[in-house]
């Protein structure tokens, strides 16, 4: 009985050893797979990137003047045919004095998602980003390009609008509130005469 299990094992060795499937073994690692140590962040065209915008500005601007004018004439009594002129003299002073200021404070805080445009020689990825909201009969829209160095993106794949050059954020809308926000008819012409 011992004899008939030992062929049996060693042509079932054999057999598996010949397979094409044992002697192709592949790799856990594909060319796609992600690697254990390495980030997922943008760095090709077409990939996207998480874009914190963190924007806060403040400008202030003060301005005061203050002047005075005076002024003296005089003359003598008329001769010869301008003798009916009297002795004349006029005096006028003048003074003005004025201030202003403007105080003008904005904050943006948001989160959009963006894609690679374009890739410069230097390495830089060109970044764009854009999100259309509809509230009811609003529509606001929000606008970001600019420049990313791919050092610059954090492992979770995000960067801060603060490390984007050339930035440019626009934030617009449309509809019956912005509409409301501007000045109506007459508030214009009456900006314009004074």
């Amino acid at each position: 009985m011992k004899t008939l299990h030992t062929p049996l094992a060693l042509l079932t060795l054999a057999s598996i050893a010949c397979s094409p499937s044992a002697s192709l073994a592949t790799s856990l690692w594909q060319p796609n797979s992600r690697a254990l140590i390495a980030d997922r962040r943008a760095a090709a065209l077409g990939d996207i990137v998480t874009i914190i915008i963190v924007q806060h500005s403040a400008t202030s601007h003060k301005a005061t003047h203050k002047a005075e004018k005076e002024l003296e004439v005089g003359g003598g009594p008329g001769a010869g045919l301008l003798q009916f002129f009297p002795n004349l003299s006029v005096s006028t002073e003048r003074a003005t004095e004025g201030s202003g200021a403007s105080t003008q404070s904005t904050s943006l805080v948001d989160r959009i998602s963006g894609v690679v445009a374009a890739v410069t020689p230097e390495g830089n990825l060109q970044i764009e980003a854009s999100r259309n909201l509809k509230l009811n009969a609003d529509e606001l829209t929000l606008t970001l390009t600019g420049l990313v160095r791919p050092d610059d993106i954090r492992p979770d794949n995000t960067v801060l609008s603060t490390q984007i050059a050339d930035c440019q954020i626009e934030w617009s809308g449309s509809g019956p509130i912005p509409g409301k926000q501007r000045p109506g008819l007459i508030s214009t012409i009456l900006s314009i005469l004074w």
